[in-house]
């Protein structure tokens, strides 16, 4: 499963909200030049203080044993699930019949339990007998009338109708456990289109079919769907058949014959075009709506040649009997990798010029990756989830770097530890946790991005060649079973000859990283270099074992890179050279998940602006040495304009003093005009717009073009504000029909600023459908609009924005959250000043946002509504 909304929503709004420039057009952060305990929350070192007490009190008997969350046991193994179904759209009902061929697991047994919530069940037979049973509404306990023996199978027959809209509230990261979603089951929204699919993970498919509904559990499967004929189905495995039933509906029957999890499951009906492609003479197909159909093969680009990438890597060609994607209407998580038929969210559904700089590879490659690590092998437990979640995360970086080469791969690693060290400076866990308070917690920066970034170091560790010859060990060793975290371990051991029992236990059965104060001095009499490392982490998270690099640059040009192990609290290690070191740096490639506290002076600084150098030390000289007025530092940042990678130029572009150095500004215009990236570009056309430069007027207006990329397009409609209003407000006229969200960002923050209140209209026609970042721009820019309104029209749109923060449906998380902000600013504006609202104005207001906090289930984005309200 891929998480989408809140992976950096907290971190990424504390760093935007109050920023001056506009979101569309922020720089990308290169985020380890910032990374560092000033700006990262760490508990205070040696808090932890043992006093003679305190050890008596260690050593007694705890008054209770502490929580362990175990493995399910298995009673009975299911090896088979047939499904016979058809669906409600009046009550958002399934009505089913599920027939389950099972046999004990080992011990001889009577009684099997199934997890069935909230059926009615109608008849219930095994081996076509009657039988006993007792239910509560979650697990349904079937006395079988006699014992049965492992190897002798019984069938369990189950009539029933599931009425999955009962489910309760979800979590951050998946935010309905309904399991079956019927969409516009009425059909009174013109704008969505009706559809039912599922989301089983963690434990939801039980809502809607019989099952044991767990991890550990595998079985075929066989599904038939009866459904009107307009609609088109998906199901996991093969369409076997497609019978016209003659009444205005067809039943499809799929089969699935190769085992999975039951929280694999799926099922998809809907109005969708399928698009067909193939891979070694296995069916790939996308299913889209029908307005994006010949934009399918852009939203899944590369999909074939991801297989293929995957199948080799692994050593294990793409095992399963074919793979779909489809896009489906709001769904409540990123992406999930059902087995052969992957479920997105509709963020990824985008027209062609939508996808120019801005594809859909890395959570493509997620859900694909799943399909060896996590479906084909699976996690026993959700404690052991990151076996799942951190392989898939892994795939982002191992295809960008296949692909887009080292520097994409990289950047997209910062973009992981950054998420990381945010969740964890607010509470940190082991990666493999045995006592989550919820198994929907697990779903996090933990086993996601932690997971990835400890593999990458297992792959340093080891090398390549042994790092994927044991992923082929431990595909094979434990192919279509559940596995736990020392079954990776004895596969890496196996393959290597290893003893890395260190290595699984630091990063996966212990918490926390370690942060690192690192200095170096030159003793010129010894002809050394004196290493000091000490490790600063809090006294409860573990000293951690870490084999790593220096590299000590000379004044020769030459540099010399040496193998050193830090082991110890502090750690002390001398280096022989015969010459001074211009610069020390500690793990240069920066592959290890650590906080590195270390100076460098401008010179230093200068050094580390080199191309042989990893991403993560070429992008610190560029916010480092923007302050620094030196005619060498100012160098540095101007050519790191020329860099090879776009995110580089475009912190160069955001650093670089342009003001003091205007006759650079036809630079900046070729940028604009030419730079391969799109966001690059729109950089380099906002600054020149910034700049004043009536020069510049003709070229800043060819970004707004029918062709050009939309943060393209976006940014020159903000610059050429800056150059010529008169000539801005005829293009807009153009643009206003435009639906996308960073040109609709852009117009509103010039209406923003116009003062004039019939512009109103404008905002009113994109309150909910302006997505992602730009819809902070949009609220920001309505509410300077709606300061020239009288008191009876701002609450008229508070009742608006209150809408939009309550809606259920697929709204963006950011557009929720930015309404609600608004809401919340005005609120504090009329508290300050007076007469700004009534009393009974105010009031109401109040009542508006109590309500949406108390309506809010994601407790993520319900901290950020209290840090609103406390700022």
């Amino acid at each position: 499963m891929a998480l989408r909304n809140i992976s950096y929503l907290i971190f990424g709004l504390t760093l935007l909200w109050g920023c001056s420039s506009p979101r569309i057009l922020i720089p990308e952060p290169l985020p380890l030049a910032s990374i560092d305990e000033d700006t990262t929350e760490f508990r205070d070192l040696d808090t932890l203080v043992v006093s003679a007490d305190d050890e008596d009190e260690a050593n007694a008997l705890p008054a209770e044993q502490a929580l362990y969350r175990a493995t399910s046991t298995r009673s009975f193994d299911l090896l088979h699930s047939s499904l016979d179904l058809r669906f409600d759209w009046t009550t958002e009902s399934v009505i089913g019949s599920a027939e389950l061929l099972l046999t004990p697991y080992f011990y001889p047994d009577s009684i099997l339990i199934l997890d069935a919530i909230d059926f009615e069940i109608e008849e219930l037979t095994v081996n076509g007998v009657p039988a006993l049973y007792d239910y509560d509404r979650t697990n349904l306990e079937i006395h079988l009338g006699k014992l049965f023996d492992k190897g002798e199978n019984l069938t369990v027959k189950i009539d029933y109708q599931a009425t999955p809209t009962r489910g309760e509230d979800g979590s951050a990261a998946i935010t309905s456990d309904q399991g079956l979603f019927f969409i516009n089951a009425d059909n009174s929204d013109p704008n969505k289109p009706q559809q039912i699919w599922t989301q089983g993970e963690t434990e939801f498919n039980s809502r809607w079919f019989p099952t044991i509904d767990k991890p550990n559990e595998r079985c075929t499967e066989d599904i038939k769907l009866t459904v009107d004929n307009k609609f088109k189905t998906l199901s996991n495995g093969i369409l076997e058949s497609s019978q016209d039933n003659g009444d205005g509906t067809r039943t499809d029957h799929w089969i699935m014959d190769m085992p999975h999890a039951p929280y694999l499951v799926m099922i998809a009906v809907g109005d969708f075009a399928k698009v067909d492609d193939t891979w070694k003479g296995k069916e790939v197909s996308y299913y889209v709506e029908p307005e994006f159909e010949d934009d399918a093969r852009d939203i899944f680009a590369h999909t074939p040649e991801m297989l293929t990438f995957f199948s080799d890597i692994t050593g294990i060609d793409y095992p399963w009997p074919k793979f779909a994607q489809i896009i489906v209407r709001d769904y409540v998580s990123g992406a999930m990798e059902n087995t052969t038929a992957v479920i997105f969210g509709e963020f990824i559904q985008k027209h062609k010029r939508e996808l120019i700089d801005n594809y859909n590879d890395g959570i493509v490659a997620h859900e694909m990756f799943h399909h060896w690590f996590g479906d084909y092998v699976t996690c026993e437990s959700w404690s052991n989830l990151t076996l799942n979640e951190g392989f898939a995360n892994y795939a982002e970086y191992l295809w960008l770097e296949h692909k887009y080469g080292k520097d994409e791969a990289e950047n997209h690693r910062i973009e992981e530890i950054q998420g990381y060290l945010y969740q964890a400076s607010q509470d940190v866990h082991p990666l493999i946790d045995f006592a989550y308070s919820d198994k929907e917690n697990m779903f996090d920066a933990h086993s996601y991005n932690k997971g990835g970034l400890v593999l990458h170091m297992l792959r340093n560790l080891v090398g390549d060649d042994a790092f994927f010859a044991s992923l082929n060990h431990y595909l094979k060793t434990n192919a279509l079973s559940a596995v736990e975290v020392h079954n990776l371990r004895l596969a890496f051991e196996d393959v290597t000859g290893l003893d890395l029992n260190w290595f699984f236990n630091q990063w996966y059965l212990s918490e926390g990283h370690p942060i690192l104060d690192f200095e170096y001095k030159w003793n010129q009499e010894q002809s050394e270099i004196n290493l000091t490392i000490e490790q600063k982490q809090d006294g409860s998270i573990p000293l951690f074992v870490l084999p790593t690099f220096v590299d000590i640059y000379y004044a020769n040009g030459e540099r010399m890179r040496k193998e050193i192990v830090i082991d110890s609290r502090e750690e002390k290690i001398s280096i022989a050279t015969e010459e001074h070191p211009l610069l020390v740096v500690l793990d240069p490639d920066r592959s290890l998940l650590a906080v590195i506290n270390e100076s460098f002076t401008p010179e230093q600084y200068q050094l580390l602006y080199d191309p042989e150098n990893s991403l993560s030390l070429r992008s610190l000289p560029i916010s480092n040495l923007a302050s620094d007025d030196r005619e060498e530092s100012e160098s540095t940042v101007f050519h790191a304009l020329d860099d090879p990678f776009w995110a580089i130029r475009r912190a160069a572009i955001s650093n670089y003093d342009w003001e003091a150095n205007n006759e650079n500004l036809d630079k900046l215009a070729s940028m604009a005009e030419k730079d391969p990236h799109s966001l690059v570009r729109a950089d380099a056309v906002y600054l020149l717009g910034s700049s004043g430069d009536t020069r510049f007027k003709e070229a800043v207006a060819k970004g707004i073009s029918n062709e050009d990329p939309y943060p393209v397009v976006a940014a020159s409609i903000l610059a050429l504000k800056e150059l010529d209003e008169e000539m801005t407000m005829e293009k807009l006229k153009v643009l206003e029909s435009e639906e996308q969200s960073d040109i609709v960002a852009a117009i509103s923050m010039i209406y923003g600023e116009s003062g004039d209140t019939s512009n109103l209209t404008y905002f009113d026609r994109h309150l909910s459908t302006v997505e992602g970042l730009p819809s902070l721009d949009f609220y920001q820019s309505l509410d300077n609009l709606l300061k020239s309104t009288s008191a009876a029209t701002k609450m008229g749109w508070m009742e608006k924005l209150e809408l939009v923060a309550t809606s259920t449906g697929g709204i963006s998380p950011y557009t929720k959250i930015a309404a609600t902000r608004s809401m919340i600013s005005l609120l504090k504006s009329a508290e300050k000043k007076k007469n700004l609202l009534s009393e009974t104005q105010l009031e109401e207001l109040r009542q508006k946002i109590d309500h949406i906090i108390e309506e809010e289930t994601n407790p993520q984005i319900i901290s950020i509504y209290q840090n609103f309200m406390n700022s």
